[in-house]
């Protein structure tokens, strides 16, 4: 039997370093099934969920946390069980504004209120190309309940993007793009 593990990675971004993590996975007849990895301001920022045949869990605990170091910080979790699926559709929503604090937290809070989650969420602040203004960005990738009225979070988002004063586009991830 195999067991799950979700490991966290975060510290100085080196060469080299998935090639080291991989190796001992692998090395431990382990199988890399995803990840999500940046590089963030030069440092290295990683999610990444193994596989691992249950009798070499804890070598590989040991041997990831031998890599640790004072610039590199990993985090091992033993993935227990797998919740219920329930039914769900999923969204892409692309916001596009002036930058200022509170706009992540008030997007979050109106998913949240409505028992939506975010599976994947990408952000940006850059110079405006027109003028010195920040301009802030995100794709955020949700998670529905069937039954959440699409309309409503339509019209929860609209209010959001006049108070937030920025542009959101809601994706049904089939093709029907609607500018909130």
């Amino acid at each position: 039997m195999a067991n799950s593990i979700i490991l966290t990675v975060t510290g100085k971004d080196r060469p080299g370093l998935v090639d080291d993590m991989s190796a001992i996975i692998t090395q431990l007849e382990g199988n890399w099934l995803e990840s999500r990895i940046t590089k963030l301001s030069g440092n290295f920022a990683g999610i990444i969920r193994v596989s691992v045949p249950e009798q070499n869990t804890e070598q590989l605990e040991a041997d990831l946390k031998a890599v640790e170091c004072e610039s590199f910080h990993l985090s091992i979790e033993l993935q227990n069980s797998v919740e219920a699926d329930v039914p769900v559709r999923e969204l892409s929503l692309e916001i596009i504004g002036p930058d200022h604090p509170g706009i992540i937290r008030d997007i979050s809070h109106a998913l949240a209120e409505k028992k939506i989650s975010i599976n994947e969420m990408l952000t940006d602040c850059n110079d405006g190309a027109m003028s010195s203004e920040r301009i802030f960005s995100a794709e955020i990738n949700i998670s529905i309940p069937i039954a959440v009225s699409v309309d409503m979070l339509r019209d929860k988002l609209e209010d959001l993007a006049d108070q937030l004063m920025v542009d959101i586009s809601m994706d049904d991830l089939e093709g029907t793009v609607t500018r909130i």
